[in-house]
């Protein structure tokens, strides 16, 4: 009887400080998404007459500061910058000392803090909070209003970043690297901006990106547009911009080894004229391969073997930039010739089959390659060797629910190395005609020739692009069944392609206009279709 009441007594305490280990841990319920709310402020948002030492701001609920230092933004700039307490700890308010003797006379401050307020448990951000005060007896009530539109893409990226620089003289390109803005705005959710609170005066307009949240220009992330024109105030004018990703001045990496005769080098900026050279001692029958990679902005280089030294010296040159690198080669495997077909399986009736080598591809035998239809038809070739990019094209033509075999003899391809391929087979098909679409577009008040007209999906995705040195009537081909956005492209400079601009060059992009209106394509559907440009 004892043992039994021992055994209830310790299962009530055990029971006991079970459940009070578990009193603090949440019972569940839903999950908190709305961020903290402005209750009020000492003195109050948007006050004049400002003469005090301290501003309290108050929220609803705790709340913590991401970043300060970089997110909050006092516009004009105040100097010697106040001081926001606390800056590590949450709290339901914080102050910010703004000593009267730093400030401007007659002077509309605000006071941006950016996505740094949220609460302190799940983290909920307030975007874009202001506070905005007066040393006069009146707010600074001019202001800027306009629209950003991406140059490229058929959707700005959010919360664009909008600045306006003060100009005392002449506007330094320079400033947006390194010095904060006079006042900035932020683009809502249609992508439309309102700097507000501005006094009278010149300035500089520039929308960013501003990946980095930081109100500075960094041309590797960001995106950008300008005003070429200054702004004088008070305006009615409303503006627009078109942000673009501008190209940034060549400079090459530190190359690494991939393997034994094999090295890369990594570059950011436009290719141009770019060469690289051994400038280490080497024999005089010394070769080498360069080209460029598919997908990253990398150059493969590779090379004979021959008694090498501890370390190459190598001189990478391109258009106004010239640098040495060095690297230490290491003994590691050599590669061997493989090849990357593509497409595998189906094919377009537009689409090219293509190999790419992880070897330079040196010379081709065009009579070692051959194609059948599945009832041993011979078909015509096209092959063409793209040694920028080492990769060999097939074009040929194609009809409807065919089946087509493509054989490379051994010794069709020969790499730079003098080894070849084995026997290789690749085997695709074709769909029917009744599987897709077509469309006959007419855009009507095209500005200017030469002109390129994309169909686009939702992803931004070109399902097809069409050329045209003067006619207004693009006829899109079989065309997969989906939604589809078209896009105009005004090729100014004739080389086929979209060109993005260069802030400090002071260039634009090429024209790009997106057709508001998506057209949803069907299987066995034949569309007339027309456009008119404004």
């Amino acid at each position: 009887m004892k043992d039994l009441q021992r055994f209830i007594f310790c299962l009530g305490i055990t029971v006991l400080v079970l459940s009070c280990a578990q009193r603090g841990r949440p019972d569940g319920g839903p999950e908190d998404f709305d961020p903290p709310v402005f209750v009020g402020s000492s003195p109050a948002n948007y006050s004049v007459n400002y003469n005090k030492n301290e501003i309290r701001i108050n929220f609803d609920e705790f709340v913590k500061l991401d970043n300060p230092r970089q997110q909050v933004i006092f516009s004009p700039p105040i100097e010697p910058r106040p001081t926001i307490m606390p800056m590590s700890m949450a709290s339901k308010s914080f102050t910010i000392d703004m000593p009267v003797d730093s400030l401007q006379k007659e002077t509309t401050y605000t006071i941006n803090f950016g996505l740094s307020v949220q609460d302190n448990n799940e983290g909920n951000i307030l975007p874009y909070f202001k506070y905005v005060f007066s040393t006069g007896d009146q707010l600074d009530s001019l202001q800027v209003k306009g629209h950003v539109r991406d140059a490229f893409e058929r959707e700005p990226d959010e919360n664009i970043s909008v600045l306006l620089y003060q100009i005392d003289g002449t506007f330094n390109d320079s400033i947006i690297y390194n010095e904060l803005p006079t006042y900035i705005a932020y683009t809502d959710s249609v992508s439309n901006f309102n700097v507000e609170n501005i006094k009278e005066g010149r300035y500089k307009l520039i929308a960013i990106s501003d990946k980095n949240n930081n109100y500075l220009f960094n041309p590797k992330s960001d995106k950008i547009d300008f005003l070429e024109k200054e702004i004088d105030l008070p305006t009615e004018e409303e503006f627009e911009l078109s942000v673009f990703k501008s190209e940034i001045d060549f400079s090459a990496n530190r190359p690494k080894q991939v393997s034994q005769l094999h090295f890369e080098f990594g570059y950011e900026g436009k290719l141009d004229s770019t060469q690289i050279d051994l400038i280490s001692d080497a024999p005089a029958d010394y070769e080498y391969r360069v080209y460029k990679d598919f997908e990253k902005d990398t150059l493969h280089y590779w090379y004979k073997p021959f008694v090498e030294k501890d370390s190459l010296l190598f001189e990478i040159t391109n258009k106004n930039y010239r640098d040495t690198l060095e690297i230490r080669p290491k003994q590691i495997e050599e590669d061997s010739l493989s090849l990357v077909a593509n497409p595998t399986g189906g094919i377009g009736f537009f689409e090219d089959f293509t190999l790419r080598a992880n070897t330079p591809i040196e010379e081709i035998d065009t009579t070692k390659f051959s194609m059948l239809t599945r009832d041993s038809i011979p078909v015509d070739l096209k092959i063409d060797l793209d040694q920028t990019l080492n990769q060999l094209k097939v074009s040929f033509d194609k009809d409807e629910k065919q089946r087509y075999q493509l054989r490379l003899l051994p010794a069709a391809i020969t790499d730079f190395y003098g080894k070849t391929n084995d026997t290789l087979d690749y085997n695709f098909k074709t769909r029917s005609y009744s599987d897709f679409g077509n469309i006959d577009l007419t855009v009507n008040n095209i500005a200017r020739f030469p002109v390129i007209v994309e169909m686009v999906d939702e992803n931004g995705f070109v399902e097809q692009s069409l050329y045209h040195e003067e006619a207004n009537l693009f006829k899109f081909k079989f065309i997969k069944p989906g939604e589809y956005y078209f896009r105009v492209i005004y090729d100014d400079n004739e080389n086929g392609k979209w060109d993005s601009g260069n802030y400090l060059k002071k260039q634009k992009p090429e024209e790009l206009i997106y057709v508001k209106k998506s057209l949803k394509v069907r299987a066995f559907f034949d569309y007339v279709e027309k456009i008119n440009l404004e």
